[in-house]
């Protein structure tokens, strides 16, 4: 019994496989069947126009939304690259600022001390912005210098006293002077433009001047490549931004990404079912579930389609002998459980046969204890009535 319920387990599994085999030869030959159709561009014998619109169709849907997936995920690598490249214009930018921003006041500074005694009018404008500083400086460096000439006429404890006073003087002429260069250099972005610069370059520009001006023009020139480049990325980015919308990005892309993963999903299952049955409904033309020809002729079956029809013609053999076998061993299994209820059933006839015998004795036994019963009771009665009788007559 035990062998049997083994056996039984072992075709069951024997027929998953065969039929797990012959599935995937159904989906496999459905393929090649469409594929061929596609390929020659016609209609073919017992291929329905209709089952195959639907095939390409969904191979089609597949196909753009695997095309999107690419493209999301294209963008997404694209983008991370150009979110590092800008950290690092930006960084850049900022450096170069801030090297255009000393260059740029150094050349102002330089430019107005070259030409301070010119009659240029943007030269007096500037001269003018830092009249109230240049007094101030000039009353402080007055006043240095008449503490200086105090401090080497005195004597010792005297200089002393005068030092502290000195030093603060200095402080403050420094403090006095880093303003007027401030005021030199706001009133020079204001008033110096490049076509004064320009002109006056053109006319005179001195050597140490020149060199200020070329190396700013050079930073000027480095700035406008990295700004160029930073707007290129920025535009780069807004192009991958409409990218991404365009393959219907609206939360993130991953999200995306994963609605079409399940969509694809959903058509890949749709797209096999189509195969397999166009290659199960194919074969059922030419053979029976049990693998027999059923007569129709093979003469327009393309060459390509006939190693398939054969694989398959086998595997529906194999399976109708699998069940043939399973349905054997099922009624063995049922045999020997009927055989086994029957040996069972006898023993218990055999004991409820013992068991009447048993009962029979007793009933006899019975029989005869109420044989000497009924004697004793009419004994008894007899009695009783000749005592009732002796009674009665005294």
């Amino acid at each position: 019994m035990d062998n049997l319920k083994k056996n039984l387990a072992d075709k069951k599994k024997e027929r998953e496989d065969l039929q797990t085999m012959l599935n995937s030869l159904y989906r496999e030959y459905g393929e090649t069947q469409f594929e061929y159709v596609l390929q020659r561009k016609e209609t073919t014998p017992h291929i329905d126009e209709r089952d195959f619109e639907a095939w390409k169709i969904l191979r089609e849907s597949r196909r753009k939304d695997s095309d999107t997936i690419l493209s999301i995920k294209t963008a997404q690598s694209r983008q991370n690259e150009l979110k590092a490249f800008s950290k690092e214009v930006d960084k850049l930018l900022n450096e170069r600022q801030r090297t255009y921003q000393k260059a740029r006041n150094d050349f102002i500074l330089l430019f107005f001390q070259t030409y301070q005694n010119n009659s240029l009018p943007q030269i007096a404008q500037i001269a003018q912005s830092i009249g109230p500083l240049k007094e101030s400086i000039e009353k402080v460096q007055q006043d240095k210098q008449e503490l200086e000439r105090q401090k080497n006429d005195a004597h010792f404890f005297k200089k002393l006293t005068l030092s502290p006073q000195l030093l603060s003087l200095k402080g403050k002429l420094a403090g006095l002077q880093k303003k007027m260069n401030e005021q030199i250099i706001a009133a020079g972005e204001e008033f110096l433009t490049d076509t004064v610069i320009k002109e006056v370059r053109g006319a005179s520009f001195p050597e140490q001047l020149e060199a200020a001006y070329l190396a700013l023009q050079a930073i000027v020139s480095k700035q406008d490549e990295t700004e160029d480049r930073k707007e290129a990325l920025t535009a780069e980015q807004k192009k991958l931004e409409e990218t991404l919308a365009e393959c219907g990005v609206i939360d993130t892309p991953q999200k995306r990404i994963n609605t079409l993963t399940e969509t694809i999903k959903d058509t890949d299952e749709k797209i096999e079912e189509a195969e397999r049955r166009q290659g199960s409904q194919y074969s059922d033309i030419f053979y029976t579930d049990a693998g027999m020809r059923t007569g129709e002729s093979l003469t327009g079956v393309p060459d390509l389609f006939k190693p398939y029809l054969d694989s398959i013609a086998e595997y529906r053999v194999k399976l109708e002998k699998n069940a043939i076998d399973i349905e054997y061993i099922g009624n063995e299994i049922a045999l020997a459980g009927e055989v086994h209820k029957i040996e069972t059933l006898q023993k218990a006839i055999a004991g409820y046969k013992d068991g009447i015998t048993q009962y029979e004795k007793l009933i006899e036994t019975a029989e005869r204890d109420i044989a000497r019963a009924e004697e004793i009771k009419l004994g008894l009665q007899e009695k009783n009535n000749e005592l009732k009788s002796q009674g009665s007559a005294d």
